[in-house]
């Protein structure tokens, strides 16, 4: 979660009592002067360290115009969940919402795996002590899936993995999609699909909480930011899901970015973007959150493959890629875009500096680069916000495409686990974002035991990218050495109509530490 997502859940100031009376000291006037707890005693209240709840956004929903009911989907969807901890563990996934007998006859043709599948509402996870537990939740209910564990009785939290997946190997909605399992958060930019005829762009707001949120939902395009009243004040039920369309919301715009704010309670936010080119399926995948605005954009997992890398310039062009780059702010920005890869910095061929107007959104093609998995870096004098559309070609006789999103991520914090989606292999991919760093990757296969370590070396300014082993579960990876590291995980599946493509950003969940309670001052008070 961003730190404004953080700030969200807090009250500024410290909770004091004083004379039977609650005083938010950060909210009183100045004159009023109450003096704040000292560093010292802060630093000695009991704290409690809390496990994070994750939460899945779960099987999309379509909306009938009369009326507002939710409909079934048109696949189903795979939960995969991981618990870990030093001592015994246990956790929770459970799907919230009505149950629906289209997924659950979908949820029978998900691709099979390794990894225990338990189809239902709910699995438990007990795992024991150094190893982690990785179980699957094929789930029909159109709500949230949630991932909740227990602190367990070991001196660290219980680490959590979750990610949600859905393969179509036929019809318009061919292709491979996952999203990793997130906190809740209260501010959002997915960056990526668009409106245009044969475009398919729903927002999903899912409400793990047991408070109903209000949101409100606004559009970047390529002409710039678009009045949209209908986005304002979305109601998201606790427990429950609220689908918007972007493509009508925003109708025939080529490239959107779109932010989500919560003006009460906290989301899960994706979009599902489908494309069909007459009656040829063009793709699907899930637009997950990228970074927060910043002046430097880190995008991993940018997969090129031959014949893909040679498409002409076209951003819309079937199986091309593309860096995509939004101005959030009110200044124009100066953009530079450039590929990375062990050796250093790749230029694009096509020119790669431009000036990206205030509110707009603007597609940089990706061209003529030899095959591998890049990170691609955005530099700009003001805040940008940005994400890669990733091609694949149809298989030879064939003329079906597909496409991933990569968002850009930020640096990883403390580290630990992230799930991989069943029946896939994967491929990570890494950045050394400053100074020169070291990370070791532990890839753990379907029954929780290690496979051999990968120990990754980078320069400053260089990537690195590697093959999982083929029976990877799930993979940990610590805390770097040196430097930051940024990092994602492309993930594929083939079939008779060719390669099918994701990419998940690499955030592990961590613990929240948090004071146990609200403690009396006597040094505290009104003078």
């Amino acid at each position: 979660m961003n730190q404004r997502a953080r700030g969200a859940l807090s009250v500024t100031g410290v909770l004091t009592v004083a004379g039977g009376i609650a005083v938010g000291a950060a909210l009183l006037p100045e004159q009023i002067g109450v003096r704040p707890i000292s560093s010292t005693l802060s630093s000695a209240l009991p704290a409690i360290v809390t496990v994070p709840t994750l939460a899945c956004p779960g099987p999309e929903t379509l909306v009938v115009p009369k009326g507002g009911k939710a409909v079934s989907p048109e696949a189903g969807v795979l939960v995969t969940a991981l618990v870990a901890a030093d001592g015994k563990a246990d956790a929770t996934l459970k799907a919230e919402g009505p149950a629906s007998a289209t997924v659950k006859a979908l949820s029978e043709s998900l691709p099979k795996s390794e990894v225990p599948d338990h189809p239902g509402t709910e699995v438990d996870l007990e795992g024991e002590s150094g190893r982690p537990l990785i179980r699957a939740l094929s789930t029909w209910n159109l709500g949230p899936v949630v991932l909740a564990g227990a602190k367990g009785s070991g001196a660290s939290p219980s680490q959590l993995a979750g990610v949600q997946s859905t393969v179509t190997t036929k019809g318009d909605l061919r292709g491979l999609s996952a999203s990793r399992c997130d906190p809740t958060s209260a501010d959002a930019w997915l960056v990526g699909g668009g409106t245009l005829s044969g475009q398919r762009l729903r927002l999903v707001l899912s409400n793990p909480t047991a408070s109903t949120a209000t949101v409100d939902v606004s559009v970047l395009s390529e002409d710039g930011r678009i009045e949209a009243p209908s986005g304002e004040g979305v109601v998201v039920p606790a427990g429950g899901q609220t689908p918007l369309f972007i493509d009508a919301l925003a109708p025939n715009h080529d490239s959107v970015a779109v932010h989500v704010v919560a003006r009460s309670g906290q989301v899960v936010a994706r979009m599902h973007e489908s494309v069909l080119r007459g009656l040829i399926a063009g793709g699907v995948d899930v637009v997950s959150p990228s970074a927060d605005p910043a002046k430097r954009q880190l995008i991993p997992g940018v997969s090129l493959v031959n014949g893909y890398s040679k498409t002409a310039g076209d951003p819309s062009a079937p199986g091309s890629t593309s860096i995509r780059v939004a101005v959030p702010g009110s200044e124009e920005a100066v953009v530079k875009v450039r590929l990375l890869t062990s050796s250093g910095s790749v230029e694009l061929p096509t020119p790669a500096v431009l000036n990206v107007p205030a509110g707009k959104v603007v597609d940089i093609p990706v061209s003529g680069i030899a095959s591998g998995t890049y990170t691609a870096v955005v530099d700009a004098d003001v805040p940008v916000i940005a994400s890669a559309q990733i091609g694949r070609p149809p298989a030879p006789g064939h003329k079906v495409v597909e496409f991933a999103w990569a968002p850009a991520v930020p640096t990883i914090e403390g580290g630990g686990y992230t799930a991989l989606p069943p029946g896939t292999r994967s491929t990570v991919s890494l950045v050394a974002a400053g100074k020169g760093s070291s990370v070791t990757v532990t890839p753990v296969d379907a029954e929780g035991k290690d496979l051999d370590p990968v120990e990754v070396k980078m320069k400053e300014g260089t990537a690195a990218a590697f093959a999982l082993d083929e029976d990877a579960a799930a993979f940990r990876i610590p805390e770097p050495a040196g430097g930051p590291v940024a990092a994602s995980v492309v993930s594929t599946s083939t079939d008779d109509f060719g390669t099918a493509i994701t990419v998940l950003g690499v955030q592990p969940a961590q613990a929240d530490t948090a004071p146990a309670n609200a403690v009396a001052d006597t040094r505290v008070g009104l003078k």
